[in-house]
């Protein structure tokens, strides 16, 4: 006989015990109450009956206490029916002699688990509908730039390359005082380069299974939108700082010409952005927009007239933080863009041509998918970016 084999015969023999005890002194308690109400007492019999019977009680259950312990069983071992009947109110007013019989009952306690968890039988759970997802990034880049379908793989565009400007008078240049009628009129010139850029394929995809598709309604429409969410973000920070290799789009940031000091007066970064948009000017271009990490913005919306005077030098707490322009440029503020790093420029400079738009599609072909019942949810869209004039863009350090 192994020795669980043995524990589990002798917690049977005790359990039994146990019951056994206390029905005897059920019994004992009954003949007490009854001699009670014939002589007002208990006789000395019983008395000693019932004091006999909780001895029984006692041993039996501190019997059963060792065998638990013996068992190595992890929880702590309870307390003793009889432990717990001596230390009653009930046994206390018995042994003085302020009551002829003295009982016990015992009560389950019906208590939830602590800490609380999944598994518990008697309370249910509230489950509160939806995902809980991490933010989306404020896409806005797209928002500023012209944008135009193309039905190709490939965008051509005609970039002037050179422009010589003779205009003048009509007049012999060879002497001041020689005709200004019957003589050739200045003769300008002008050069172009055909410039192209590729469409370029941004994609991404999640397996599920079919059940999950077909019983999670919810989850397949929050898996469709964060896959397009997704895109999108890669659209953004590819619009900006896409290296123009390896099937990545050029970016505006990436072609952007640098910015280089126009004014040697610059003491923070609000004087960096005017003197940038001095050095756009002067190539006759007219910027209109900002792209800021937010960690830049904070600090120029923050920055003090000096340590003793809280006044703001740009920002105002009682407007919007994106709401007043710099120097007249709309702010964008993303996390797309390094911090440290500035970019003014003018929309008119560059254009989105669409092939296909964002697109979801579903399908059980991809490898093994159909004889595992599994769903290949795809994400997909096509786009060019041509940057026309990169002398309208400017780039730099703040």
């Amino acid at each position: 006989m192994t020795t669980e084999t043995q524990v589990v015969l002798e917690r049977a023999d005790l359990e039994a015990a146990i019951l056994k005890a206390n029905e005897s002194h059920d019994e004992v308690v009954k003949k007490m109450q009854g001699e009670i109400e014939v002589a007002r007492t208990a006789s000395a019999e019983s008395k000693s009956a019932l004091d006999a019977a909780v001895v029984r009680i006692a041993e039996a259950n501190d019997r059963l206490v060792a065998l638990e312990q013996r068992g190595d069983e992890p929880e702590a071992a309870p307390e003793s029916i009889g432990a717990r009947f001596t230390k009653s109110a009930a046994y206390s007013d018995y042994v003085a002699g302020r009551t002829s019989v003295a009982r016990l009952e015992m009560k389950t306690a019906i208590i939830n688990t602590f800490p609380a968890s999944s598994v518990q039988p008697l309370v249910q759970g509230q489950r509160v509908g939806g995902i809980q997802a991490t933010p989306n990034r404020r896409l806005t880049l797209r928002d500023i730039l012209p944008v135009s379908p193309t039905d190709s793989n490939l965008v051509e565009f005609t970039r002037e390359n050179a422009f010589t400007n003779n205009a003048g008078p009509q007049r012999d240049t060879a002497s001041p005082l020689a005709a200004i009628e019957n003589v050739t009129k200045p003769e300008s010139a002008i050069t172009f380069t055909l410039a192209t850029v590729p469409v370029i394929t941004l994609a991404h995809w999640i397996p599920l299974s079919k059940q999950v598709v077909a019983d999670s309604p919810m989850l397949m429409s929050y898996v469709n939108g964060r896959l397009t969410y997704g895109l999108k973000l890669k659209e953004e920070t590819q619009l900006l700082l896409g290296l123009g290799t390896g099937g990545e789009l050029t970016g505006v940031q990436t072609g952007a010409t640098a910015y280089t000091v126009e004014s040697p007066q610059l003491t923070n970064e609000i004087d960096i952005i005017r003197d940038a948009i001095t050095q756009a000017q002067v190539a006759e271009y007219s910027p209109n927009f900002i792209v800021l990490n937010p960690a830049d913005w904070d600090s120029i919306q923050r920055r003090k007239v000096g340590t003793s005077d809280d006044r703001y030098v740009y920002g105002d707490p009682n407007m919007s933080w994106l709401a007043t322009p710099l120097w007249g440029l709309t702010p964008i503020i993303t996390n797309s863009q390094t911090a440290g790093t500035f970019l003014i420029g003018d929309t008119n400079g560059a254009m989105i041509f669409d092939r296909q738009q964002a697109s979801i599609e579903m399908s059980t072909s991809n490898g093994t998918d159909f004889v595992k019942n599994m769903v290949t949810v795809l994400a997909e869209e096509r786009l060019a970016l041509a940057v026309f004039r990169t002398e309208a863009f400017i780039t730099g350090s703040l």
